[in-house]
């Protein structure tokens, strides 16, 4: 089992697009700003994307009050330079609204409980605006070069899965043929609506109003046009993401469940000939090694406090080893693999943020 060296593969010039996947609650947005502040710290110009990130990371980092745009980030004595961003869907689909409609509809369908939920909680739609910012991001640099690498933090889901697939079901509702004849939206040359289909349109006015079913008519036919302008340039984007410009990392946590969902994912971006990187294995209980003076006063004395040291000291060796045990699975998929040890403080600062990936080209991998 190799060891993933993020410092090496933070500072090969070719990679540009860097990707945190794996399934929630493993840490993929505190490891995206890891990556992203340890490669500014090594001379990148790098712009992180990060998802909606804990208030502690936040104000690590210095986000408050980030917006859908790169704001520049103060991070002193590093050779490169730093912006972060946090993601927003519904953002996204205003602007896309506001370009594609007057302003007064504009108003009315964002006050439209279906506009709401299409453009924040539908499946695929936080994966669909970040593979559109990705692109965009991507083509700004290309044209300003502000900066040369961009670290993303996927989206959250209950499956690690969730972002290569997203979009597709994203772009399938718009183009679902059975919607568009229902709302009345053309389907050919003529537009054309069978009796059936003007039966249920008028079934559905009546059950929704005359107002609200017009108002979700005006917001889908906006909506197949924002689709429409995301998949015009979806194909560029794919086509980096699946170049040597570009890298996944998966993210797990020590545990079989987050392991075996990180291990489904290595096996899919494999299949799929996508550029993954390696594993970075996150919140791994630190083993570290008492000397053999003081497990033997310990032992000894058997005071309530040398007690305390010796049975938490093997209770964290106990974690660690089942930690291990856990991890074991990822070994015969044949890519390389990180531990980031758990830092039972936190993180409090951009140095204490970039360090948690820094040493990680030092450490064995059993």
């Amino acid at each position: 089992m190799t060891t993933l060296a993020p410092d090496h593969l933070l500072t090969d010039p070719a990679l540009r697009v860097l990707l945190c996947v794996g399934t929630g609650g493993v840490g993929k947005t505190t490891l995206s700003a890891a990556l992203a502040v340890r490669a500014a710290r090594l001379g990148r110009r790098v712009v992180v994307v990060t998802i909606d990130p804990a208030r502690r990371l936040a104000q690590a980092m210095g986000l408050r009050g980030l917006a859908h745009e790169p704001t520049a980030v103060p991070l002193e004595g590093a050779q490169g330079t730093l912006a972060a961003m946090m993601l927003d869907a519904r953002h996204a689909f205003d602007q896309a609204l506001a370009a594609g409609c007057t302003r007064d509809e504009a108003d009315r369908i964002r006050a439209n409980p279906f506009y709401k939920s299409l453009s924040e909680a539908f499946s695929g739609t936080q994966e669909y605006v970040a593979m559109e910012k990705i692109g965009e991001l991507s083509r700004q640099a290309d044209t300003t070069g502000a900066w040369d690498l961009i670290v993303v933090d996927t989206p959250p889901s209950a499956s690690a899965l969730d972002f290569l697939d997203g979009p597709s079901r994203l772009e399938a509702l718009a183009h679902n043929p059975l919607l568009r004849v229902v709302l009345g939206l053309p389907r050919g040359p003529l537009g054309f609506l069978d009796a059936g289909a003007a039966l249920a349109t008028r079934a559905l006015d009546a059950i929704l109003g005359g107002r609200l079913f017009g108002d979700l008519r005006t917001f889908l036919r906006v909506f197949e046009r924002v689709v429409l302008t995301f998949e015009s340039h979806a194909a560029g984007t794919r086509a980096l993401l699946a170049s040597d410009r570009a890298g996944f990392v998966v993210v797990a946590g020590p545990r079989p469940g987050p392991v075996a969902e990180a291990a489904a994912l290595v096996r899919r971006l494999q299949h799929d000939r996508l550029p993954l990187r390696g594993v970075l294995v996150n919140q791994v209980t630190p083993l570290v090694s008492l000397p053999a003076d003081v497990l033997a006063s310990a032992e000894s004395r058997a005071d309530q406090s040398q007690l305390s040291v010796l049975t938490q000291h093997r209770r964290a060796m106990q974690r660690h080893a089942a930690e291990l045990r856990a991890i074991e699975p990822l070994a015969p998929l044949g890519v390389p693999i990180g531990r980031v040890s758990l830092h039972p403080g936190g993180v409090n600062d951009l140095r204490s943020v970039g360090d948690l990936v820094a040493g990680l080209h030092q450490q064995p991998v059993p």
